[in-house]
């Protein structure tokens, strides 16, 4: 069966990446480089696009906001050495930490999912959180499928009076398996001068520098500087960018594509499909559209369309159509192959005779003016709409149709529990003799029913 991540080439979702990746077929990616939140405890990042658009995002994070009650639960459940993980890092770095932590998990969960098992990604991040990152990475990927730790060091900022300057940034790089590629060949750098002076004193008829010698087999060998040397986990060629570059699209955080070209040069090849869940200003994105590979961004942020647009046709072809260039869905992708992790998507309303169409947006919202803004199952509140899944009261497995007085809005662990073997009322009564998080007052509304 065809994966459904190749229908969305050239896709950018502007829409939180949970949904969107909950929504993505398993193994269906060949590469993930991303660059996510660093958890630096900013209240608002602020810049300005080149169309003058205003770009303000937060880098702070709590458990009552960013994270659903139950997915500390589930994990524990399901993940348990995760759970220690974030646990830890909530007792270790504070609260504010843990919340970031159990963020980025379940949607790292998601990651690994969707990668094939050839699959590779590449997580950037700095010193506030790459330690508690890397043991995250290790819970959900395995230890042994660590590749690097890449140190990618640059000259700009990093100035201080009561320590070091820092200036660097760590990019951790795991597999799926021991079966994925990687092309070492493809990312060669120059040597250093210090090097071409001590190694390469011999010259050719062609004007090449080269030196050669003899193996221990009795083998000769020969090596010419303009080949460079093999790429270590140490980045110093790539440095950030300034103020002035022509890169610049006024995000604060954009870093350089010439950084990102290197991960997709190193772990595909072309034609194969590269993700980015925090497109941002779509560096991935647009790397992997120069180096001929397909692939699929996601960014909550409205501007990151038009960003990605004008940096598609500026510096990939100006003869782009927007057209061509890229979509916007309006609703995160719906799984194809049966995964038990599916997101519930209804595309028809009621019995066959009378049915009608209804996008799960629109019937989303139907179910939140009926019912309010709350999980059915556990009375979760939460911040964003898109969290709550569309589900039946009674499953179809037990007699449940698709009439609106059978659906109800539930959370994914909610939903998940819930599957298609229980009622939304034997749900409940789960989740209270699990002693499951509820919300109090509305508990006080619903218990006398069960």
């Amino acid at each position: 069966m065809t994966k459904n991540s190749i229908a969305y080439n050239r896709t950018l979702f502007l829409e939180d990446n949970l949904p969107v990746l909950r929504g993505l077929d398993s193994d269906s990616v060949d590469l993930i480089a991303t660059d996510p939140p660093f958890n630096k405890g900013v209240p608002a990042f602020k810049g300005k696009t080149k169309a003058g658009q205003n770009v303000d995002f937060k880098d702070v994070w709590n458990w009552n906001d960013d994270v659903h009650p139950g997915w500390l639960d589930d994990m524990g459940k399901e993940h348990p050495t995760l759970a220690n993980v974030v646990m830890y890092a909530n007792a270790a770095a504070g609260d504010d930490m843990g919340a970031f932590l159990c963020w980025m998990s379940v949607r790292v969960l998601e990651m690994h999912r969707v990668l094939k098992p050839t699959g590779s990604m590449y997580l950037h991040c700095d010193p506030t959180a790459s330690h508690y990152l890397k043991a995250m990475m290790d819970a959900i990927f395995g230890r042994n499928q660590f590749r690097n730790e890449i140190v990618w060091k640059y000259k700009y900022g990093g100035r201080s009076k009561s320590f070091f300057g820092r200036k660097h940034d760590i990019i951790l790089y795991y597999t799926r398996s021991k079966s994925a590629p990687f092309y070492q060949d493809a990312v060669r750098v120059p040597h250093e001068e210090e090097s071409l002076a001590v190694n390469f004193r011999k010259v050719d008829g062609d004007g090449r520098r080269y030196r050669e010698g003899t193996w221990s087999s009795g083998k000769k060998y020969r090596y010419y500087a303009d080949e460079g040397r093999t790429c270590d986990d140490v980045w110093t060629d790539i440095n950030a960018l300034h103020q002035a570059d022509k890169e610049r699209t006024g995000y604060p955080t954009q870093k350089p594509l010439a950084l990102y070209k290197r991960m997709i040069q190193a772990s595909s090849n072309p034609g194969d499909i590269v993700l980015d869940p925090f497109a941002g200003c779509a560096t991935t994105c647009v790397a992997a559209e120069q180096m001929g590979r397909q692939w699929i961004g996601i960014d909550i942020r409205e501007e990151s369309g038009d960003v990605i647009r004008e940096r598609l046709e500026r510096e990939v072809s100006a003869n782009m159509a927007w057209n061509d260039i890229v979509r916007t869905p309006t609703e995160a992708p719906k799984r194809t192959d049966d995964g038990e992790f599916a997101a519930p998507e209804l595309a028809v309303v009621g019995r066959k005779r009378n049915a009608r169409r209804v996008p799960v947006s629109k019937l989303r919202g139907e179910l939140i003016e009926r019912d309010g803004c709350r999980c059915q199952g556990c009375g979760w509140e939460p911040h964003q709409v898109d969290y709550l899944q569309v589900d039946h009261n009674r499953p179809r497995t037990l007699g449940g149709t698709d009439e609106m007085d059978n659906l109800a809005l539930l959370c994914e662990p909610c939903n998940r529990k819930k599957s298609n073997r229980l009622t939304i009322h034997e749900l409940r009564q789960e989740r209270a003799s699990d002693g499951d998080w509820m919300n109090a007052e509305w508990w006080e509304e619903v218990r006398w029913k069960l």
